[in-house]
């Protein structure tokens, strides 16, 4: 294949060809096709499985996986469901009665249905809800998949291959177009050889942070990105028609704003982020645009760790460092006591410094203010800096931690948790922690610039989290503080509350309550 012929393949899967309805058939014929882990665990067990569901976002590759595994599953038997949303409300409830058959072994049907997991979540509870515990329990004979948690980036040298299949082209050979201005200076062969050789490991990169930082790229979209760095949405008839063609080398892809595929990745625009040498200094300002940029791409000296940090946004490279702490090897779980690694201290201290409202000191206070007041007089406790909590796995659980086989695969989130013991059963406080809270307690421990008089969703949710531990551990504090407003000041003073062991000898298991005047600010 040439490059005109190339160019003419990849340009079909730009945004401005999607009102195309024949162009997704068009796609289905093309070569280019690679197996994919969940396609090969299929395979490995279809002789096994009775049911499968498949569920994630438009343009995941469901309905690609079920036309590649035609083949097998028509082998085995399987009935299938190209979209599940498309059913009707009657057939859904009697799709659910033989889904529930076949797993209690009265039926001898097996199904594969590709589905929103929304939508079928609410089928399953409205027709069938004992059905939910069935697929909960990690049956052999059933598999879900979830393409919504997956990460194509996850894999480098699966990428790779997903990348240059997708890429290949005849290298040697010329387009046939004798009267292109461009002939001998191809922006599209440059595009094509450059993202292999060059900026492949970037390119991976790039699409690893829009998962960490929350997001969820699926294939068609992954497949979008790569066609609009090659092409940028144009074929070789529309390119003959621009004289500028520097503005259409593959870094510079964090210019094309307008389809809303590409937005989640021109957000992270290295030429936006902070560079590891400030003193530089650049003949002007788009020299300086097209630096950064090619250098996320292009740059070989420098570690795999800091290409993550040439992107927009801050403490990437933190993240991803502690996200391999905790994902990385058994038991999954780091206690905050214990720990030594420099961005969970720092994580520690950005969380003492938001409920001690600036403090630097490792002791703790929390807000928890009844609704009543109206906000008038603030209530807060001074938590020992001895509890125990544990840093710990998204999909750990922790009261069954000793049996099962967890998933293989990263997360792009982890819990800080309070395990404590009720009766004869362990229990847990957790608070999730994804990226936007992780950069928020960073900042903090930094003083990056916080307003900590503000309200936030993150302060609500490190509140929340610490006044559940309260709940479940009513010994963790021994002073309160009730402060009043200013508008309050002249009438009311603030005061603290302490709980005092008494002698044991003389007063027995008494306590007694200290109330104290609190010095003026």
């Amino acid at each position: 294949m040439n490059v005109k012929e190339k160019v003419f393949q990849l340009v079909k899967y730009c945004g401005g060809y999607e009102g195309h309805s024949f162009m997704m058939d068009e796609r289905n014929e093309d070569d280019f096709n690679i197996m994919l882990p969940q396609e090969k665990e299929i395979r490995e067990r279809i002789s096994g499985l009775k049911f499968i569901l498949l569920t994630g976002e438009a343009g995941d590759g469901k309905t690609r996986l079920m036309r590649n595994l035609n083949d097998v599953l028509q082998k085995h038997g399987f009935q299938v469901c190209m979209d599940f949303s498309a059913v009707r409300d009657d057939e859904k409830k009697g799709l659910m009665k033989k889904i529930k058959d076949l797993l209690e072994g009265k039926s001898e049907e097996k199904y594969i249905l590709a589905a929103n997991i929304g939508i079928f979540t609410k089928t399953v509870l409205q027709y069938c809800p004992e059905l939910l515990e069935e697929l909960k329990a990690g049956r052999d004979d059933m598999l879900i998949v979830n393409f919504e948690r997956r990460n194509l980036a996850a894999d480098k040298q699966l990428f790779q291959d997903i990348a240059a299949s997708f890429l290949a082209f005849d290298r040697n050979s010329e387009c046939g177009e004798a009267d292109c201005p461009y002939r001998g200076n191809c922006v599209y062969k440059e595009n094509l050889i450059g993202l292999m050789d060059k900026g492949m490991e970037g390119l991976r990169v790039l699409c690893d942070a829009v998962y960490l930082t929350g997001g969820h790229i699926t294939f068609r979209e992954l497949l979008s990105l790569i066609s609009y760095m090659v092409t940028f949405g144009h074929d070789c008839e529309m390119r003959k028609k621009e004289k500028e063609q520097d503005r259409f080398r593959y870094y510079q892809i964090f210019d094309v704003t307008g389809d809303l595929r590409l937005q989640k990745f021109c957000c992270l625009d290295p030429a936006k982020a902070r560079t590891r040498d400030a003193n530089r200094q650049y003949g002007s300002r788009e020299e300086c645009i097209i630096e950064k940029r090619k250098n996320f791409f292009e740059q070989g000296d420098i570690k795999a760790e800091e290409r993550y940090a040439l992107l927009y946004a801050d403490y990437l490279t933190e993240f991803r460092s502690v996200l391999n702490i905790i994902n990385g090897r058994a038991p999954y779980f780091v206690s905050t006591m214990d720990t030594s690694d420099r961005n969970l201290v720092k994580l520690k201290l950005g969380l003492s410094k938001i409920t001690r409202a600036g403090n630097t000191n490792l002791k703790m206070t929390v807000a928890d203010t009844p609704s009543i007041f109206d906000g008038c007089i603030q209530t807060e406790f001074d938590i020992s800096s001895n509890i125990e909590t544990v840093w710990k796995r998204y999909d750990l659980d922790l009261q069954n931690r000793g049996s099962g086989i967890l998933p293989a695969g990263q997360e792009n989130r982890f819990f800080l948790s309070y395990v404590y013991m009720e009766g004869n059963r362990l229990r847990e406080e957790s608070m999730l922690i994804d990226y936007p809270l992780f950069r928020f307690l960073l900042m903090a421990a930094d003083d990056y610039h916080m307003d900590r008089n503000g309200i936030s969703m993150e302060e609500y949710a490190v509140n929340t989290f610490y006044r559940k531990v309260l709940h479940s551990m009513p010994d963790a504090y021994r002073k309160a503080h009730i402060r009043f407003d200013e508008a309050k000041r002249k009438d009311y003073i603030n005061f603290s509350l302490e709980l005092k062991q008494q002698n044991l000898f003389l007063f027995g298991n008494s306590t007694k309550v200290m109330i104290e005047k609190e010095a003026e600010a």
